[in-house]
């Protein structure tokens, strides 16, 4: 273990400074932009990564990866350098104002918020910056405090507070993990949010490690009697590249991340609404019959079903799967099964491999093309798979790239997908030699599996878009780095049934939604253990009814050995009253989730989000609470206790009061709520003074299809304003980027006698809906006021 001290050397540089270290390594501090920091700590070759494919401010970036320090799409901001007693010296610019001591090499970082400046983050002064395992290895160590909170690290586990844990940031095929402790999973999201102070002085910022390789995250688990209280993050590469996001609250900096990472995707409003899958339907011997059959099922039933994904048994041969073929005993016509889909208003997403069984029809000839992952003295490397050993695709090769493209559109596409579900994609390379081409510059396998992930969601979503360039592309993955947003929505994974995964799934979600990932799921009723009963069946559906992604999928072999023994809406027909009314809510809400989206698109806003990102001035939402927050007015509280029929809220202080949806009642700001929550009706609780625009008409067959001209007015007074916002577009194309949307504003202001309403467009060429199209709603129900209707505006 060997620790950094400055060698005495500061050096000006263009936007900020540079610090001459041992043998060679220089620390560089770059204002990158006024809410943005960069510190570097390199070795005398550089980084191992001169590029990166997570930093996106422009929204993209080249397949070959964006150098590392390319300033487009940044404004640097006038840095000022000025030396301090000691030795140290002070660097400030925009929102930050960072001290660089030198023996031992340490940083304190303060922020500016409002007039005047802030402590932040202050590195340990016993060394920030520690070499380790033969110089292979860094670490970063920084001082920790007990009040100090942690959030982010995408879908891990526990409380969204991640103080006193120690994570590893490390893609895994996690199957039946738990949601409480479970760790590594499946993404690789490098990036905290650090809330340090108490009360008012207190201020958040972002760190934002943009690295590839392995990491630890240790939050305060590790303690030595030698150093005080302690944190530190662990690199498995030598050096850092480590970005610094400015709060100065917690709501702001993932704003700032996610763009940073790049602007969300918008998907299909289809998307939106509930699916389905399950292995077991597409691995059944009848699986063309029996997934027609489910459609129609669904449609006599009364469930609002919007998509079916097909599982990976469409592609196998015996117990085998081959990614990009087809079983034709399973599946003999499936052009006709998907003209039958199509015909009821059902996309379809298929699952696809990144692995080659060593068997695959197309194994040799990609083996010759140099598209696997290699050996490295040539030659695939072979893992163990699902069915067998097989190969991993390298997608920093572009050939692999574009066999990979050609495949998605013949082979899912062209027989009759809408989309693709890029799944089994953590890349679990255990091969110490191995090698990825890179793009020309070949690397270590094991330190850029994040990357192929991204790369392998990346070229899916291309090559849908190219092959419809009108419709907006859709895709999933399950693995990937921060910047998946760009491509993908995603989930947390082969999850388990019980009340436990539950509950702790719906934090494992608002973690993702604080690290840039806002279009996220569980799936329905847990996907590997025992079958859901009744009662946990009912309330997985009715959690996942205000989640951005809802879909229903099972994997439970020892059930039944067909297709009975997939979780299915009626699986228990004593509560498929209670399914039914909770996917009725869904679409009740679908205006509201469509027009977060695009909020997220636009300013990178969680959809969903913990009640501290609205209240954050309130302590108490700090605690646990199994709740969120969707959107800025709506907090969902749904039953995750067995045999609960009620549930008790805090009701965080801030608003003027809070309304049930369900019944009109008024809760005081600041107060626990205990409310009756029947099966099938989770509690919901809206801010007073909040205009909701929701679906007018439910149930409906397809619940894209129903029109958003119900206004929900919250009123919590016998006077007062609301406000709301929605947006609205074609739900296929891209024309909502050239104006073709409405951006609608609505005000509406009551008294005991009248109800005004104002309609603004606030963006978009689209008519303003006439105030007759409306249904008007009050949550105290008087239907005596008269209902006065303003000019529209534009």
């Amino acid at each position: 273990m060997r620790i950094f001290h400055s060698r005495g050397t500061t050096t000006p540089r263009p936007h900020g400074l540079e610090v001459g270290l041992e043998d060679g390594w220089r620390l560089r501090l770059v204002a990158v932009a006024d809410d943005l920091m960069r510190v570097v700590l390199e070795p005398a070759g550089g980084l191992p990564l001169d590029r990166s494919w997570m930093v996106a401010p422009q929204g993209e970036v080249p397949w070959e990866g964006r150098p590392r320090d390319d300033l487009a799409g940044f404004a640097p901001p006038e840095t000022t350098i000025e030396p301090l007693d000691g030795g140290a010296t002070r660097l400030t610019a925009g929102r930050f104002r960072i001290t660089v001591r030198a023996a031992p090499l340490r940083l304190a970082v303060e922020q500016r918020v409002g007039g005047g400046w802030r402590p932040w983050i202050a590195d340990r002064d016993t060394g920030g910056f520690v070499r380790i395992d033969g110089d292979r290895k860094l670490r970063h160590y920084q001082f920790r405090a007990e009040s100090d909170r942690y959030f982010g690290l995408g879908d891990k586990s526990g409380p969204l507070d991640r103080h006193g844990r120690r994570f590893r940031v490390l893609q895994l095929d996690a199957l039946g993990y738990d949601a409480e402790i479970g760790d590594p999973l499946y993404k690789h999201v490098p990036f905290t949010i650090v809330r340090t102070g108490e009360g008012s002085d207190a201020v958040s910022g972002g760190l934002f490690y943009d690295s590839l390789a392995p990491m630890v995250f240790d939050m305060g688990c590790e303690r030595s009697n030698y150093h005080g209280l302690y944190r530190y993050v662990e690199t498995d590469e030598p050096g850092l590249d480590l970005w610094l996001i400015a709060g100065p609250d917690v709501a702001t900096v993932t704003r700032r991340f996610t763009l940073l990472t790049g602007r969300p995707s918008l998907p299909p409003r289809w998307s939106f609404g509930f699916a389905f899958t399950s292995m077991h339907h597409a691995d059944d011997e009848k699986a063309q019959e029996v997934i027609a059959g489910f459609a129609e099922r669904c449609r006599a039933e009364g469930i609002p079903l919007a998509a079916i994904h097909f599982g990976s048994g469409y592609s196998t041969r015996g117990p085998r799967r081959y990614v990009f073929t087809w079983n034709r005993d399973k599946f003999p016509d499936p052009r006709a099964l998907f003209a039958k889909l199509d015909a009821m208003g059902l996309p379809t997403v298929a699952n696809i491999k990144p692995v080659l069984l060593d068997d695959h029809p197309y194994y040799e000839g990609v083996a010759a093309a140099g598209g696997f992952v290699e050996a490295e003295g040539g030659g695939p490397v072979s893992e163990q798979f699902w069915d067998g050993m097989g190969s991993y695709l390298d997608f920093t090769n572009p050939e692999t790239v574009r066999r990979w493209q050609e495949g998605v559109t013949e082979q899912v596409l062209g027989h009759g997908f809408t989309a693709a579900w890029n799944d089994n994609n953590e890349y679990e390379i255990g091969a110490e030699n191995a090698r990825a081409g890179l793009f020309g510059h070949p690397h270590d396998a094991t330190r850029i599996r994040p990357l192929q992930a991204l790369l392998m969601t990346r070229a899916t979503f291309e090559a849908t878009r190219a092959r419809d360039p009108g419709r907006r592309p859709f895709t999933v993955t399950r693995a990937g780095p921060a910047g998946l947003q760009r491509y993908a929505e995603t989930w947390s994974g082969d999850n388990g049934t019980s009340w436990h995964t539950l509950k702790w799934n719906l934090r494992n979600g608002l973690s993702m939604a604080l690290s840039g990932f806002s279009r996220v799921g569980h799936d329905i009723g847990g996907f590997t253990g025992p079958r859901p009963d009744a009662e946990l069946l009912c309330r997985f559906v009715e959690m996942m009814a205000l989640h951005p992604r809802a879909l229903m999928n099972s994997w439970k072999p020892e059930v039944a050995p067909d297709w009975r023994a997939a979780t299915h809406p009626w699986t228990h027909p004593e509560v498929l009253p209670g399914i039914r009314d909770a996917l009725n809510l869904r679409t009740t809400f679908l205006p509201l989730i469509y027009t977060l989206a695009h909020a997220h698109v636009r300013d990178g806003e969680a959809i969903i989000r913990p009640l501290f990102w609205d209240f954050p001035d309130d302590p108490r939402t700090f605690d646990e609470h199994d709740a969120m927050m969707l959107g800025p007015d709506v907090l969902f509280s749904p039953v995750v206790e067995k045999g609960a029929t009620t549930k008790t809220q805090y009701l965080p202080k801030g608003p003027e009061a809070w309304i049930e949806f369900a019944t009109g009642r008024v809760f005081a700001a600041g107060s626990e709520a205990t409310v009756e929550a029947p099966l099938g009706r989770p509690p919901i609780f809206v801010r007073a003074g909040a205009a909701l625009v929701l679906a007018s008409e439910t149930p409906v067959v397809r619940p894209t299809d129903a029109p958003a001209r119900r206004l929900w007015i919250a009123v919590g007074s016998p006077a007062g304003t609301a406000r709301g916002r929605h947006v609205e577009d074609d739900g296929e194309t891209e024309r909502w980027r050239d104006g073709d949307l409405l951006d609608l504003a609505v005000t509406a202001t009551w008294s005991v006698e009248a109800l005004a309403l104002d309609f603004t467009a606030l963006a978009g060429d689209r008519p303003l809906p006439a105030v007759t199209d409306w249904r008007i709603e009050t949550s105290d129900g008087v239907a005596s006021r008269r209902i006065e209707h303003r000019p529209a505006a534009r």
